[in-house]
């Protein structure tokens, strides 16, 4: 009898058990914002070669640079030999670009992307300089777009309605300009250029649209949690190679696109993204196509992974 009990009692903790895992495993596991971030983040990848007699890298995505002998200085214009590190970042999917924190957009214009790098030069720690005249050739892949680009760096926005007297947050304060200097080819299979500085830099074109334009307006609905900060509002443009965000304007309280920026008839998703106060993401998305003077409420609630996970597997 002692032996029977003892089975019966293996029996029903198994049974527990069972009912206990899942139990759990209905329980929807939310995740950390933070967690989101570190596992889309775009790695920097290192290199080392000699910069007195030059050197070629290759990126991961099929980016080929290749730096002449003597093509880089020091901060005080001095010739720089030796080993030398360079990192390169590629952005050359939209998914890139939700995560690379640089948006598609040159002052309150949309731009079609054909990719976009950081290239980084350092010795000893300390950040080096394009050298004067030096031809620095980079080779972009056409993996992201085919279309005819050109060359465009990152640099300082000019002020734009509704900026908040200047105090929008650090990603829109940066944006892209036109490289006019800078000769630019466009082949068969790839982009390529003379690298203008050891900065970002972007293989972009002006988006042209004979539709009217117009300006749209985001406000957040918090459907679990309205303790929520970190806060912003993307647009993932479904037939374009194109990611924007939408500035914060506290005058009306609202998250406003530039004004008359977006062409009528365009279709996105609309991708609304923040940290709730215990640290997890709030996350929400919907299709819209953009109509004249257009208002959303955009739901957010707290996502687990697999939410995530499965729309990015929608963003081409």
């Amino acid at each position: 009898m002692k032996s029977t009990f003892k089975s019966a009692a293996i029996v029903m903790a198994a049974i527990m058990s069972t009912v206990a895992c899942k139990k759990n495993n209905d329980k929807p596991v939310f995740v950390k914002a933070d967690e989101v971030l570190a596992k889309n983040a775009i790695p920097s990848q290192s290199f080392t070669g000699n910069a007195g007699t030059g050197f070629t890298i290759i990126g991961e995505k099929g980016t080929k640079i290749v730096f002449p002998a003597n093509s880089m200085v020091d901060g005080n214009g001095n010739p720089v030999t030796g080993t030398v590190t360079v990192t390169l970042k590629e952005v050359l999917s939209k998914k890139d670009v939700i995560f690379s924190g640089v948006m598609t957009e040159s002052n309150g214009q949309i731009l079609e992307s054909g990719g976009e790098l950081l290239v980084k030069a350092l010795k000893d720690g300390q950040e080096l300089k394009v050298a004067p005249d030096a031809a620095i050739k980079v080779e972009v892949p056409k993996v992201m777009n085919n279309k005819d680009m050109g060359l465009f760096v990152l640099g300082r926005r000019e002020k734009q309605p509704g900026d908040n007297g200047g105090q929008q947050p650090p990603q829109f304060q940066n944006t892209w300009i036109p490289a006019p200097y800078a000769p630019f080819g466009n082949g068969p299979n790839s982009y390529s250029f003379n690298l203008p500085s050891f900065t970002w830099v972007n293989c972009d074109r002006f988006y042209s649209d004979p539709n009217p334009k117009t300006t749209i307006t985001v406000s957040p609905v918090f459907v679990d949690n309205n303790q929520v900060g970190d806060l912003q509002v993307m647009l993932v443009f479904k037939n374009i190679q194109t990611v924007i965000t939408l500035p914060f304007n506290s005058g009306i309280n609202k998250f406003e696109s530039y004004p008359y920026s977006l062409p009528i008839g365009l279709q996105a998703d609309l991708v609304i993204i923040g940290k709730d106060n215990e640290g997890y993401l709030q996350f929400g998305t919907q299709l819209i196509t953009i109509s004249a003077n257009m208002h959303i409420n955009a739901n957010m609630h707290r996502a687990n992974q697999s939410e995530v996970d499965a729309f990015l597997a929608t963003v081409h």
